[in-house]
């Protein structure tokens, strides 16, 4: 109901308590003059007369909440302007108290059960795909509003510190005691000749040149091309050993090779040493920077790609997650105890935290509003009712008027 059509009602209210006043007003007016007239009309007079007691006394109560009786200041009237700095105040108490109480609203949450009517809302295809809309046009917005230049550096330097927080050697020798155990390390090693073998082959003109460069300027130029090619047939050969005879004498120097490798990466101080100063030169390249902020570019145009389109990959998944969560909430009774134990916890979490805020705000915005503004808005709230007290006055004094009006009678008699 809107203050317009309140202001209506309080004012039907209001003219027909008047009108019973003014109704009773005449009625005495008129017994008094027939007063004669028959054995009843003083029963009648008595009852009038009490009844413009009870409604004018009413009417002066009601009256006095909001403002002066007609307008005269008599000492405590305009009770509701006259506090409105501690109605404010008790207001604001009693909604913090009474209307934000977490057991009552803890309480209030267990009873509906939370987390199978989450489920049943989310088990209808529309709900889903709102939700789905909400979360794809929220992460729109946030992706248009993010800089770009801020959030490369913030992912560059969370690379850079989880990076610079982990001992670079120790890991890389886990690492690679797990890729060369002992069932693999032939094969390591055959594939370390092949690649080998492959570059070589892949770089013929610049070994040449090198080659060449090396030999004094007196030698043959066709003198390089042997070498290179003895190069390759060694390197074939070697290939070939390695791949038909698996007692081969390099398996097992390379095997003493590799794990002393291991246990220097991981035990030795001044190789941990040395792979952190070049972990600190790699993480103080430029080039970190620049990998992050173009992580970040491909990343932001894809996901605005995806929330964009209506019917995209990923609004599609949310929509199935959202289907997946709502059969495991009506399946799993262990998951919907801790989704009513969340929504308890954070409905506690959030009136504790804020429960006085919200009776502060209260309080500030009663008292922040005007004077008559303030009993205006409480009138209309309350006022329709409050009629009722002059509509009963009347009649309840007129009773009472009329019943000692008679007692009087009876025992005078």
């Amino acid at each position: 109901m809107d203050d317009q059509t309140r202001a209506l009602a309080l004012r039907s209210m209001q003219l027909r308590a008047s009108g019973l006043l003014v109704l009773a007003a005449i009625v005495f007016v008129v017994a008094s003059i027939y007063r004669d007239f028959a054995i009843w009309v003083p029963y009648v007079r008595a009852f009038a007369e009490a009844a413009m007691i009870g409604g004018l006394a009413d009417w002066f109560a009601v009256t006095a909440l909001f403002r002066h009786p007609l307008g005269l200041p008599i000492p405590h009237t305009a009770i509701i302007p006259a506090r409105k700095d501690r109605i404010a105040e008790s207001f604001g108490y009693f909604v913090e108290r009474n209307f934000l109480n977490p057991d009552r609203i803890a309480e209030r949450i267990r009873r509906q059960d939370p987390a199978i009517k989450l489920a049943q809302w989310l088990r209808q295809p529309k709900r889903a795909r709102q939700v789905a809309d909400l979360i794809a046009e929220s992460l729109s917005g946030i992706l248009r509003v993010a800089n770009d230049d801020d959030v490369g550096q913030l992912i560059a330097r969370g690379l850079n510190d989880r990076l610079g927080a982990i001992p670079a050697t120790p890991l890389i020798g886990r690492l690679l005691g797990a890729v060369v155990a002992d069932q693999r390390r032939q094969e390591v090693l055959v594939q370390i000749v092949g690649a080998l073998s492959s570059w070589v082959q892949s770089n013929e003109d610049n070994i040449r040149r090198r080659i060449a460069g090396e030999l004094p300027t007196w030698v043959p130029r066709i003198v390089d091309q042997k070498i290179y090619e003895r190069l390759i047939e060694g390197l074939q050969r070697t290939l070939n050993e390695l791949r038909e005879n698996p007692d081969h004498p390099l398996y097992e120097q390379f095997a003493r090779t590799l794990d002393h490798w291991v246990v220097n990466l991981q035990f030795d101080p001044e190789v941990r040493e040395r792979g952190e100063a070049i972990k600190a030169d790699l993480l103080a390249q430029p080039m970190l920077r620049e990998v992050a902020a173009s992580v970040w570019t491909d990343l932001k145009a894809a996901l605005l790609t995806q929330a964009a389109a209506t019917d995209s990959p990923l609004r599609r998944s949310i929509e199935l997650g959202m289907g997946r969560m709502a059969e495991v909430l009506e399946h799993d009774p262990e998951w919907r105890v801790k989704i009513d134990n969340w929504a308890e916890s954070a409905a506690r979490v959030i009136i504790n935290r804020y429960g006085r805020s919200a009776g502060e705000f209260v309080t500030q915005t009663i008292r922040g509003w005007d004077v008559a503004d303030t009993s205006r808005r409480i009138e209309l709230q309350i006022g329709r009712d409050l009629q009722f007290i002059r509509i009963n006055g009347t009649i309840v004094g007129g009773l009472a008027g009329l019943v000692i009006y008679s007692l009087s009678q009876f025992f005078g008699a």
